[in-house]
């Protein structure tokens, strides 16, 4: 049984129990006349992906959009599989991130580089998928899909540069996928995420300011969970980047840079410590995330301090 919730009018989130996780993941059905996914999850989650999409009462055959949110491949990593169900669904993406679902070799080869081999099993086979069937978008376009409901594009880059977040008029709500962090509504948690090679904090600040100034009324998150916080997520989340920038700034100013990793490690550990009671998540977040956040905030300011 697959975990699904209406978090707004026509809006429905589904757990894709990504990597067997509950409440790590989640993908959103847009059900309107046209309708749309937003965010495919892995190859891994596609069966609990159909599986929601069909307890909301909706055929996969009538699926109009794929929207990612991003290229990483636990948000775009299913589309080719996905759409094998989803014969008239187009596959909209970043403009610059289009390529890499047409032909995803790099893509899967530079995340098989960084993960290993029992990384890429967690995300399962990428599939190419056709080149007409993907559709390039840019900041500021417009989809329609009913009376009521368009959803305008945002460029979002900082966690990565070919993100996108998507304002949905009929609730003012925004889709952010990674751009604004990890918030695990149930614990009331939020953690950006900074992976490498591309995350970039000044950038990353940009775009949370920008999204404060559309005054939405809801957050839907890929990781994992909405809220109608906005403004209060948005502004930890630019404190909580800020605070780090402060903590790395320092540490090369006074060429003090070892123990730097461990101290942001353990204030990361001691943010996720109400999380602890459920036991898998907790411990993708603290094995996983918490790492590579720690990597990609050390190579930002390592190369931007020509320190490589």
């Amino acid at each position: 049984m697959v975990d699904v919730e209406e978090v707004a009018e026509n809006i429905y989130m589904i757990d894709d129990k990504l990597y067997s996780v509950p409440g790590l993941g989640s993908v959103y059905l847009i059900d309107e006349e046209k309708k749309a996914l937003i965010d495919s999850g892995p190859s891994t989650s596609a069966d609990a992906v159909l599986d929601g999409i069909k307890r909301v009462g909706v055929n996969p055959d009538d699926i109009d959009y794929i929207i990612i949110t991003h290229i990483h491949l636990d948000h775009a990593g299913g589309a080719g599989v996905l759409i094998k169900d989803m014969p008239q669904a187009q596959v909209v993406v970043h403009h610059s991130g289009a390529r890499y679902l047409v032909n995803p070799a790099r893509l899967v080869s530079s995340v098989a580089k960084v993960q290993g081999e029992e990384g890429m099993k967690r995300y399962g086979e990428v599939v190419p998928i056709g080149k007409e069937r993907v559709k390039p978008i840019y900041g500021g376009d417009v989809l329609k899909l009913g009376e009521e409901q368009a959803l305008k594009f945002i460029d979002a880059p900082g966690h990565a540069p070919h993100e996108i977040c998507i304002y949905e008029s009929q609730n003012n709500g925004l889709f952010a996928g990674d751009a604004v962090g990890i918030y695990l509504a149930e614990y009331e948690v939020l953690l950006p995420v900074t992976p490498p090679p591309s995350f970039d904090s000044e950038l990353f600040v940009n775009t949370l300011e920008r999204l404060m100034g559309l005054n939405a009324s809801m957050i839907y998150f890929a990781h994992f969970g909405a809220t109608d916080k906005v403004q209060e997520n948005l502004r930890l989340a630019a404190d909580k980047l800020m605070t780090w920038d402060s903590i790395l700034s320092s540490a090369i100013k006074g060429n003090k840079f070892d123990g730097v990793a461990e101290k942001m490690m353990a204030r990361d550990s001691a943010e996720l410590e109400p999380v602890s009671q459920a036991e898998s998540l907790y411990e993708y977040l603290i094995n996983i995330i918490v790492p590579m956040n720690v990597n990609g905030y050390i190579k930002y300011y390592q190369e931007k301090y020509g320190l490589n």
